[in-house]
């Protein structure tokens, strides 16, 4: 995914040079880095992904991040702290070849009849035609936020991973503009990511989580899900009703 929001850019290429000048414990930041860590989660796995995911490290970052986000929130701490440990149990518990197989059961085997698709327009729209128009809609949302697909991506503007993506990236442009101390800016941008979770995300994440039980539910990518769902939840909570701008 290619941005073409100066601000966003510039607050990427500080955070992976470590030099943002942004305090480490916004909760911006922490969201989106989990956001990151759910894409890259629930991507088709690889090797490599596979021994860091199952490090104790990346459990006990995660487990702190999200422990910090939901103070407030009792049920989704627990839930999602459950689901989540579940998860890295899982993982480690199998090989590489086995978490791929489980990836591939739930999300990509008998296409086109997925267990779990992992397109939102599937579940917004009634037909061909009108899942064109839902995917059309969500790319014409990125492109008004700054945001644009890159040539080189081979998958749909509306697969969870590209959401994922661009909601990591708004919670940068989020945490950016906190920093710059700029209430107008700030609001559009929480105003927005609450419009992207009601529209696209919150239902793309809920409808995934209710298949994964029903078709597959010891999973582990179905406890992944789980834990996404009460992180998305606690991030629309946290934006709460959005006035806008005068």
């Amino acid at each position: 995914m290619d941005t073409t929001n100066a601000i966003t850019q510039s607050g990427l290429d500080a955070e992976i040079s470590g030099d943002s000048p942004v305090a480490p414990n916004s909760d911006a930041l922490h969201r989106a880095h989990l956001y990151h860590f759910f894409e890259l989660a629930l991507a088709h796995p690889g090797e490599e992904g596979h021994d860091y995911f199952r490090r104790e490290a990346t459990e006990t970052e995660f487990l702190e991040t999200y422990a910090a986000l939901a103070k407030s929130d009792d049920a989704l701490l627990v839930d999602g702290l459950t689901s989540a440990q579940r998860f890295f149990a899982r993982l480690r518990d199998q090989s590489y070849e086995q978490v791929e197989a489980s990836h591939i059961g739930l999300f990509s085997a008998n296409y086109p009849h997925l267990p779990c698709p992992p397109y939102g327009s599937i579940f917004t729209a009634m037909d061909s035609e009108k899942r064109l128009e839902e995917m059309l809609a969500i790319k014409c949302f990125y492109q008004r936020n700054g945001v644009d697909i890159a040539d080189s991506f081979d998958d749909l503007p509306d697969h969870l991973c590209v959401e994922l993506e661009f909601s990591q990236l708004m919670c940068f442009r989020e945490d950016a503009v906190a920093y710059k101390e700029d209430p107008e800016v700030l609001l559009g941008i929480r105003g927005m990511q609450t419009e992207f979770l009601d529209r696209f995300l919150l239902p793309l994440g809920g409808n995934l989580v209710k298949l994964a039980r029903a078709s597959m539910p010891e999973n582990l990518y179905c406890s992944l899900l789980e834990t996404l769902r009460c992180f998305l939840l606690l991030h629309r909570r946290e934006l709460g009703p959005i006035a806008e701008p005068a």
